[in-house]
């Protein structure tokens, strides 16, 4: 599973602390299974990316490799795959 870079800070941020990413104590689920962010996270600089994190870990975010292009041109991908496969 694709983890999310701790690069992803805010502008002049540091290293991300030891709980980046931790959905123990960042994000911990409650008895009904609702994520609960951490009031004492709000501050961080990491905040984003960490929630991230533990959303991709816990399967509820899907990291995207590439960049969505237009609907015309993923049309054209496509047909032209289909048609060196069937030539090929």
């Amino acid at each position: 599973m694709k983890e999310i870079p701790s690069s992803y800070a805010q502008p002049g941020a540091e290293d991300p602390p030891k709980c980046f990413g931790d959905g123990d104590k960042v994000c911990p689920v409650d008895a009904e299974g609702i994520m609960q962010p951490q009031s004492g996270c709000l501050p961080c600089s990491y905040l984003r990316a960490c929630l991230q994190n533990v959303m991709v870990r816990r399967g509820k975010l899907r990291i995207v490799e590439d960049s969505p292009g237009s609907k015309v041109t993923g049309f054209f991908k496509r047909w032209s795959n289909r048609k060196l496969k069937n030539n090929g």
